[in-house]
């Protein structure tokens, strides 16, 4: 189970927040999520795939440092991605608290093969060993609301 979802990443500030409306980008991927599960009713999505420019986006939520990336390599498992940290000298985030849960992890992929601007969101199946590793590297964002406290 798998939907696409896009955005326009101009209409958004450094910090996240969108400059039409006000609207924090986490709080857009919230409706999403929100929007998955109606569709798919009773699963939530597990996974978040974008391309490296779109995670950017993402990025611009939390106050991350230059050597600080989003999103796992989506060619690699999750502790290939972690030996591969050990030796690249950048710390990534792999995963952010779900919108629906944020016990729940919403683990973040890079996948270069997607277009800016798009995110696609998914449900896998099976992932406790995955989950139990994510819940130690995810963050919180700067705000969990728009500043005109839109929710999803």
């Amino acid at each position: 189970m798998e939907q696409l979802y896009k955005f326009n990443y101009r209409d958004y500030n450094i910090d996240g927040t969108n400059l039409k409306d006000g609207q924090f980008f986490l709080d857009v991927i919230g409706m999403w999520e929100k929007d998955f599960h109606d569709q798919y009713f009773p699963f939530y999505s597990t996974h978040l795939l974008a391309n490296a420019s779109s995670m950017i986006q993402i990025k611009s939520c939390f106050d991350l440092g230059s050597n600080e990336d989003c999103g796992m390599d989506g060619e690699y498992d999750l502790d290939t991605n972690l030996k591969l940290e050990d030796y690249s000298g950048r710390t990534t985030i792999y995963g952010i608290g779900s919108r629906l849960d944020e016990d729940e992890p919403l683990l973040l992929v890079r996948d270069d093969t997607m277009v800016v601007g798009m995110i696609l969101l998914k449900y896998v199946p099976d992932r406790t060993k995955e989950k139990k590793k994510v819940l130690r590297f995810q963050l919180k964002p700067k705000k969990w609301e728009s500043e005109n406290n839109v929710k999803p």
